[in-house]
């Protein structure tokens, strides 16, 4: 009577630690994708897939990206145990250039991975570019000239033209060397600012546009601080 007493204790405990310990648990069939080379202006879309390997409900919460420039979209929020699940990332190359790695994250109720990450990764190759990318004149004495001239590249078969600039604070202002950009060649943006009166600090954007289909526009941020010394 003992001996079945202690086998009915042991199958109980073993029953009560199987039902504690059962939980959801999240696989990939990768959680990285290498897109390769792209021309900016594409939108690239790629299927990660995943399963819920565990024996309970799997549930995902919140999804987030890592910058707007990529959408994600679930295929369903609650997975039964086997079942399989899909994560549809975009992403918009519009203003990228270059090598490239975004990153789409969701909360989950595996207690094994609460948290999931997925990267998306690849070259943006630019047909329409500005170089350098921004202009930072740093800190500055009151009363110093600031100017910059920077390049307007393109890198594409064909002519492009381009529109005035269009500066967002009154304290900036842009000239460009020529309004038509040929293929292969570049034009020279000049941008010059004075320190407004009473502020520290300067920032905004120069902004073209552009009847590049892929590119638009192109932001140029700018921005400077006030010198105390």
């Amino acid at each position: 009577m003992r001996h079945v007493s202690i086998l009915l204790f042991l199958l109980l405990l073993l029953s009560v630690g199987g039902y504690v310990y059962a939980a959801p648990s999240v696989v990939f069939e990768n959680i990285k994708h290498d897109f390769g080379e792209i021309t900016q202006g594409d939108k690239l879309t790629y299927t990660f897939r995943f399963q819920n390997a565990g024996d309970q409900v799997l549930e995902i919460g919140r999804v987030r990206s890592s910058c707007g420039c990529t959408a994600a979209l679930l295929s369903t929020r609650r997975l039964s145990p086997g079942t399989l699940g899909e994560l549809a990332v975009t992403f918009d190359s519009h203003g990228f250039r270059g090598r490239v790695q975004k990153v789409v994250t969701f909360d989950t109720n595996d207690p094994k991975h609460p948290s999931v990450s997925v990267v998306l990764q690849g070259v943006v190759k630019a047909e329409l570019f500005i170089s350098p990318q921004r202009i930072n004149w740093g800190r500055v004495k009151a009363g110093t000239p600031l100017r910059m001239v920077i390049d307007v590249v393109n890198e594409s078969d064909q002519t492009i033209s381009l529109s005035p600039p269009v500066v967002t604070v009154s304290d900036f202002s842009a000239q460009l060397s020529s309004m038509t950009l040929d293929a292969g060649e570049k034009v020279s943006l000049e941008v010059t600012a004075n320190f407004p009166h009473g502020k520290k600090r300067l920032a905004g954007y120069v902004i073209l546009h552009s009847d590049f289909p892929a590119v638009p526009e192109l932001r140029v941020p700018v921005s400077a601080r006030l010198s105390t010394n």
